[in-house]
């Protein structure tokens, strides 16, 4: 092959393999995907998955209006980025809404989304008027009041498919019980008559009046003549259900040593000096298996959904953040193309990696969000808390142990 053969051969490679670099750019979506004129985001597999700039600027301006804004800041205003990813965050997560219950074959009707708006009337509004006016100040259309009501119940029906009511096994039941028995648990419990006075001599004095007359009328006067005790001076010197290792440990020490309806004392305490009387005593208690069953049925089912919803929520962002793609100047976490700023770096310091804060979906909270907070729109009424996440079998960090019939 001569000389110009070669040269000729090595510029046709390089067209070809520039032609299949650009290919594969174009097929895979190396480089930053592009958007029509006019549209902001994109999410793919949506019907309609376009998200416009009038879809934007109008939920900016309803961003504004829930914070209290009279409109929308400048572009330079500190408050505007906060909104723009408000109102960004809320056109995306509506998409992945619409995007996953279409892929659940899940829909609402005309009809549902009908009775549904009659439904928040009726229970967040006194009248239509008042409702109108509630439309008008949160700068929604009569499309947009549509589109909220859907996406509500979109969002309730896929929270009612994902997160249902787990079964809870007799074993699971049984072994949470074991396990915590302690708070099942009524700790043995005194009430006791106290005179406390920094003044031995007092102390003694009072002592001597109690044993020439142990009547409660005779208790109710020494009380408040003699006892410094503010909690009980005025009630005859009585301290009900007092239970040991919830005060003063060395009162307790006495009190539960001494026999009941004897007058002991006086004893040094860091208070002062106490002359007690012991008039009743109740045993430690446990409440039965069967009664603690359905409080603990329903702590762990709480627990459980919390898990689903957790790995839902991760299994959700993962599906859908790939699919969709933002313009540059709008790009937040749930977009594919987004970039994590630099942390700031302190002077000295490695700067530490960034780390993006996403709080799993709280069940019954009526939302499919990354960060957990309700998505604006229509208000819903009140929703109960979540329950704390916990391992089968122990009690979930924070939790409040439950108690003798029920109780925490």
């Amino acid at each position: 092959m001569t000389r110009s053969s070669k040269r000729k051969l090595a510029i046709l490679l390089a067209v070809l393999l520039a032609a299949a670099v650009a290919l594969v750019g174009a097929t895979s979506g190396l480089g930053q995907p592009g958007l029509p004129e006019g549209d902001v985001a994109f999410v793919d597999d949506v019907e309609d998955g376009a998200i416009t700039q009038e879809d934007l600027d109008s939920a900016l301006s309803q961003a504004a209006a829930q914070s209290g804004l009279p409109e929308v800041p400048p572009a330079d205003d500190p408050q505007y980025a906060s909104l723009e990813q408000q109102a960004m965050q809320s056109l995306i997560l509506a998409k992945w809404v619409q995007g996953e219950a279409a892929d659940r074959g899940i829909d609402a009707t005309q009809e549902d989304i009908d009775a549904e708006l009659e439904r928040i009337k009726e229970q967040s509004f006194s009248s239509e008027k008042e409702f109108e006016q509630f439309v008008k100040q949160s700068k929604f259309t009569e499309e947009d009041v549509q589109e909220q009501v859907e996406l509500t119940l979109l969002r309730d029906r896929l929270e009612q498919e994902v997160i249902a009511k787990p079964e809870i096994s007799d074993d699971e039941i049984e072994e949470f019980y074991e396990v915590n028995i302690d708070s099942f648990k009524q700790p043995a419990s005194r009430d006791v008559r106290v005179i406390l006075n920094s003044s031995q001599a007092k102390a003694e004095q009072a002592k001597a009046e109690l044993e020439a007359d142990d009547s409660d009328q005779s208790w109710e006067q020494v009380a408040k003549q003699y006892s410094q005790d503010q909690a009980s001076k005025d009630r005859g010197g009585l301290l009900e259900g007092l239970t040991e290792g919830q005060g003063d440990p060395q009162l307790e020490k006495e009190a539960f040593a001494a026999p009941e309806g004897e007058i002991v004392g006086p004893f040094e305490t860091d208070r002062g000096w106490y002359v007690i009387e012991v008039t009743a005593t109740t045993p430690e208690t446990t409440q039965p298996l069967s009664e603690a069953r359905a409080a603990i049925e329903q702590q762990l089912a709480a627990s459980r959904q919390q898990q689903i919803a957790a790995e839902f929520q991760a299994d959700f962002t993962d599906k859908w953040t790939p699919r969709t793609v933002c313009a540059p100047a709008v790009t937040i976490d749930l977009c594919s193309n987004y970039v994590a700023p630099e942390p700031p770096s302190v002077p000295g310091q490695p700067a530490p990696p960034p780390v993006l804060s996403r709080k799993p979906i709280e069940p019954g909270t009526s939302t499919i969000a990354i960060d957990g907070a309700p998505q604006q729109g229509l208000p819903q009424g009140p929703q109960p808390p979540p329950a704390e996440e916990g391992a089968a079998g122990q009690l979930p960090p924070g939790a409040v142990p439950l108690g003798p019939n029920g109780a925490p």
